[in-house]
């Protein structure tokens, strides 16, 4: 072998030595990120390299549900998840060891969420519903609280109406169809909902808190304590990506497309509600008080339980 392929060779061979080194020093964390949304700063982050900057490399997964991903973090098998306020709060409650991290998005100036009837229906506020069935995607939820403020409010109870569970898909059709009388949908099915014609009834709205977080990433409160290092570069690199991705909203539809299985003509035109890093701890803390007023968990567990000692706060 000449003396030119040998110094070729003994170059690769150093080059692949250092990659291989790279990969062993980086820390690989298993990610249960949401199906519909507020995930994109973690495609953003590996796409602007800043995991990598940090020696974090993820393994990103799509979770099913808030409940199974707060299970995901309990057994193990993921690091981090994304969850919803009453599933960690119940969870809590209940002395589960989980804690919030990082926000995604709170429940901002933009409307996801409203209580509607049928143009039709002779329904003009809320006392109409009297006697009357209302679909929630799920009773034990910051829209079930809503709207059990918005009934006492009024001076209304919780036995004036029949509360119905449906699934997300289903609340608008349930309107629409006549199964039920009203219903508050969420997401795209609201803004789906309201093109369609539904009316929207404003005292629900009135009781909605804004800038409360809605979907955020949790951990293992006890993984939390023995990794805070690498915990504290997760937190870093997602904030860099959450300001990344408000100043390029396109690029965050762009990933909303290539990532999810919801219509691209509406997540394109869709308003953009930004993401969010820091937890509004005084709402959010007001909001856990209200869901173990009305029955949701067992009891408000206080802000140091349910998050995060590193985690970002407004």
């Amino acid at each position: 072998m000449n003396l030119k392929l040998t110094r070729i060779f003994v170059a690769a061979a150093a080059a692949l030595s250092c990659v291989a080194a790279h990969a062993a020093d980086m820390t690989k964390l298993r990610i249960n990120r949401s199906p519909v949304g507020q995930f994109q700063g973690l495609i953003i982050g590996q796409e602007q390299g800043y995991f990598a900057d940090r020696g974090i490399e993820l393994e990103i997964a799509i979770g099913t549900s808030p409940d199974a991903a707060i299970a995901e973090l309990v057994s193990g098998q993921s690091q981090i998840a994304m969850t919803g306020g009453v599933p960690l709060a119940a969870a809590v409650a209940k002395g589960v060891p989980v804690v919030a991290v990082l926000n995604g998005q709170n429940d901002g100036n933009v409307p996801t969420h409203g209580l509607l009837v049928k143009a039709d229906s002779g329904i003009e506020k809320i006392t109409d519903l009297k006697g009357k069935k209302v679909g929630l995607p799920g009773i034990a939820s910051p829209q079930g609280l809503y709207l059990l403020e918005a009934f006492e409010k009024a001076g209304m109870t919780r036995d004036d109406v029949e509360l119905v569970n449906l699934p997300f898909p289903g609340v608008t059709q349930a309107i629409e169809s006549g199964a039920v009388d009203a219903g508050v949908p969420i997401g795209l099915f609201f803004d789906f909902g309201k093109a369609a014609g539904l009316k929207e009834l404003p005292e629900y709205a009135e009781q909605v808190m804004l800038d409360v977080p809605a979907v955020f990433f949790a951990a293992n409160k006890n993984w939390a304590a023995e990794n805070e290092e690498v915990l504290t570069k997760f937190v870093e690199a997602m904030e860099m990506a959450h300001d990344w991705a408000n100043e390029h909203p396109d690029e965050v539809r762009r990933i909303d497309v290539e990532n999810t299985k919801l219509p691209p003509d509406y997540l394109m035109k869709r308003p953009y509600a930004g993401l969010q890093s820091a937890f509004n701890t005084e709402l959010w803390d007001k909001q856990i008080q209200g869901l173990a007023k009305w029955g949701f968990i067992s009891r408000a567990p206080s802000k140091d339980e349910y998050i995060w000692s590193g985690a970002p706060r407004e």
